[in-house]
């Protein structure tokens, strides 16, 4: 039987200590209601680099036994801007490293990007089986060495390779389309890679301001097919960040969207992922401010122990 989903995630900078690891359990075995856990406090936080944790990303590292948490090196709420942050933010990822899900070791900082890249945001891995690695992808704005770093350059998504997620291969680009793409992340099912992205596409008009969904054979695929192009619209007034599991029952898959700088997230569901009608939940219940994170399938065994270790955390 299905243990439910567990929802890492992040708060809004303008939240006290928002930009810190938050987790939630499902209620039930899908994801449409939750209860936060340590009370909606920070279950895992950063002193290193930036001091701030921004798209926590759950990995179950079967081959290992274990589970890996990367994120994004980023503080926004002390005074920090945009700007900066794209134009001369961290090149590294944040790593944490559990057996159980309770305790963790980390964070550890890992340099992942080139020095001429202004971010590194929002890292995601998945398993290759034609590498037999990690490949982990982030979005990054690139700048050529002694640029002054102004205005005008766009976001691509990046790629290197990893075995222990403590040494990187050499960064590579994975997409560039000529504009802005962030937050990919992706569903395997039947042989098939789906996509998911904030992609602005260009900046066609009315495009670009929800989550875009495409297809492929392979995780580099180099010809993804397009099959929607705002997964969301009319339901949210943007959205970034896409969060996607399946259902562990079968036939079912959902998907997280983040409405940024208004009501954070909101989930959708499908029963035909091919066809891309994902239907809004309006009625589901996520932690309040709950934004960009991942959803981790788990066993009855691994929710009883968050449980029953979640009233020793501080």
């Amino acid at each position: 039987m299905s243990g439910g989903f567990l929802l890492a995630y992040f708060l809004s900078e303008e939240e006290p200590d928002g930009e810190q690891v938050r987790f939630a359990l499902s209620d039930g075995p899908s994801p449409t209601a939750w209860t936060a856990l340590n009370g909606g406090r920070p279950v895992l936080r950063s002193a290193v680099g930036e001091c701030g944790v921004r798209d926590p990303f759950l990995i179950r590292d079967e081959r290992n036994g274990r589970f890996v948490m990367i994120a994004t090196d980023l503080k926004i709420g002390t005074g920090q801007d945009w700007n900066r942050a794209t134009r001369h933010g961290s090149d590294s990822i944040l790593v944490w490293e559990s057996a159980d899900l309770v305790q963790w070791d980390g964070p550890f900082r890992r340099r992942v990007s080139t020095p001429g890249a202004g971010n590194t945001w929002a890292p995601k891995a998945f398993w290759s089986e034609e590498r037999e690695a990690w490949l982990v992808l982030w979005a990054s704005a690139l700048f050529a060495a002694g640029e002054d770093r102004g205005p005008g350059t766009h976001q691509r998504m990046m790629m290197a390779e990893t075995a222990d997620f403590r040494t990187f291969g050499e960064p590579k680009v994975y997409l560039d389309l000529g504009h802005d793409v962030i937050d990919a992340t992706f569903l395997e099912e039947g042989g098939r890679w789906y996509r998911f992205s904030a992609n602005d596409q260009g900046g066609l008009p009315g495009r670009g301001l929800h989550i875009f969904g495409e297809v492929g054979t392979s995780l580099e695929d180099p010809a993804f097919t397009v099959v929607a192009g705002n997964i969301g619209k009319g339901a949210m007034v943007r959205a970034e960040g896409p969060a996607v599991a399946a259902d562990p029952a079968g036939g079912r898959w959902y998907l997280l969207a983040d409405e940024f700088g208004l009501r954070g997230y909101q989930l959708f569901t499908t029963t035909d992922l091919a066809a891309a009608a994902w239907d809004h939940v309006p009625d589901a219940v996520l932690p309040p401010g709950a934004r960009h994170g991942s959803l981790l399938a788990l066993t009855q065994a691994e929710r009883a122990r968050l449980l029953t270790n979640d009233g020793c955390r501080d």
